[in-house]
C-alpha cells in the first residue's frame, strides 16, 4: 500500500502546483466552504478486499431473518454529484449513483461443516437511486458556516432480481453504511441534513454533519431509518494541497447492529477559488460487523473524488 499512497500524494502535489496562479490567489468571502458555489464531480469507492458481513434478509432465501446468514461481498460504487448555486446561500444538490456488487451467503450451522449455501455467487450491476435536494449555507461568522438541507431519492429499479439485490447490499456496505439513500432498493429515501464548516485559521478546516434518512417502502416492506454523522479535520496549504482525517458513525436503526464506525485518512487538492479538485483516501471500518478493516475479510475501501468547482 505504500507505493500507491506515495503516488497519490505526488499526484496531489502536481495538481496543486499545476493549477494556474493558485499560490497567488486568496480566498474571498465564503469561497473557502465546500457547501458554497458550483461543483461537479465523480466519486468512486472500491473495496481493496472481500468483506464478510451479515447480509440483508432480502439477499437470502427461506425463513432466515436479517443477520441470519454470513457472506462475502465485493463492491465498486460510483456517483456523479453536482452542487449548483441558485441564489444567495441556496443550492441545488443532485447525484446519480451506480454500482457493481457481488455476494455469497451461507447459513451457519452448529458445526463448521453444516454451513448451507442459500444464495450462491450473486453478482450484478445496477443504477442506484437518483437524488435531488436543496441546502442553504449561511455564514454566521467569518470563519463559520452553518448548513441545512432536505433531499429525496427516486427508486428507479423496480422488481429487482437477486443479482441486483446482491449488488445493492454490497454497495450499501462499501461506504460503511453512509449515503444509504444511494443503494436502498424499493424505498423512497427522504433526507434531512444539518452541518457546520469551520476555518479556524487559514490552513485548518473542520467539517461536521448530521443526516437523518427516513426510507418509505414502495412494496409493502419495512420502513428503514438511518442516522449518519461525520467529522473531518484537514490541514491545507495556500496552494490547495491538503492532508486530513475523517471519523464517521452510521446508525442503521432498523438493523440488529445499530452502529458502524469508520475512519478515513485522506489527501487532496481543493483550489482556493475555481479549478480542479481531487481527493483520495482509505476508509477503514473500526468495529463489527464490517471491521476491523485492516483484517482479512473486513472493510477497507479506496475512495477517490475528482471534479471541478466554479
Amino acid at each position: 500500500m505504500r507505493q500507491p499512497a506515495s503516488s497519490l500524494a505526488a499526484l496531489c502535489l502536481l495538481l496543486s502546483f499545476a493549477a494556474p496562479a493558485l499560490a497567488a490567489e486568496t480566498v474571498k468571502g465564503d469561497e473557502w466552504a465546500k457547501s458554497q458555489g458550483f461543483r461537479l464531480g465523480l466519486e468512486a469507492d472500491v473495496l481493496t478486499r472481500t468483506i464478510e458481513a451479515n447480509l440483508p434478509r432480502e439477499i437470502v432465501s427461506g425463513d432466515l431473518t436479517s443477520g441470519g446468514a454470513e457472506g462475502s461481498s465485493f463492491a465498486a460504487s460510483f456517483a456523479v454529484v453536482a452542487q449548483i448555486k441558485l441564489v444567495a446561500g441556496l443550492h441545488l444538490d443532485a447525484e446519480l449513483p451506480f454500482a457493481y456488487g457481488s455476494s455469497h451467503a451461507s447459513a451457519s450451522g452448529p458445526a463448521e461443516g453444516d454451513a448451507a449455501t442459500v444464495a450462491p455467487e450473486l453478482e450484478g450491476f445496477f443504477f442506484g437511486n437518483p437524488s435531488i435536494g436543496l441546502h442553504y449555507s449561511a455564514s454566521v461568522l467569518p470563519m463559520m458556516m452553518l448548513i441545512g438541507g432536505l433531499a429525496a431519492s427516486i427508486p428507479i429499479t423496480q422488481d429487482p432480481s437477486d443479482d441486483t439485490k446482491a449488488a445493492a447490499a454490497a454497495a450499501l456496505a462499501v461506504r460503511g453504511y453512509f449515503d444509504s439513500q444511494r443503494a436502498l432498493l424499493e424505498h423512497v429515501p427522504l433526507r434531512a441534513r444539518g452541518g457546520i464548516e469551520l476555518r479556524l485559521i487559514e490552513a485548518f478546516h473542520v467539517r461536521s454533519d448530521l443526516v437523518a434518512v427516513f426510507a418509505i417502502p414502495t412494496d409493502g416492506g419495512e420502513t428503514e431509518l438511518f442516522i449518519e454523522q461525520g467529522n473531518e479535520a484537514e490541514v491545507r496549504s495556500l496552494g490547495g494541497f491538503g492532508v486530513g482525517a475523517r471519523l464517521q458513525a452510521a446508525f442503521p436503526l432498523t438493523e440488529t447492529d445499530k452502529l458502524q464506525l469508520a475512519a478515513e485518512p485522506f489527501v487532496g487538492v481543493e483550489p482556493p477559488t475555481s479549478g480542479v479538485y481531487f481527493r483520495a483516501g482509505l476508509l477503514v471500518a473500526l468495529d463489527e460487523p464490517l471491521g476491523f478493516g485492516l483484517e482479512q475479510g473486513k472493510l477497507a475501501t479506496v475512495r477517490v473524488a475528482l471534479g471541478a468547482k466554479f
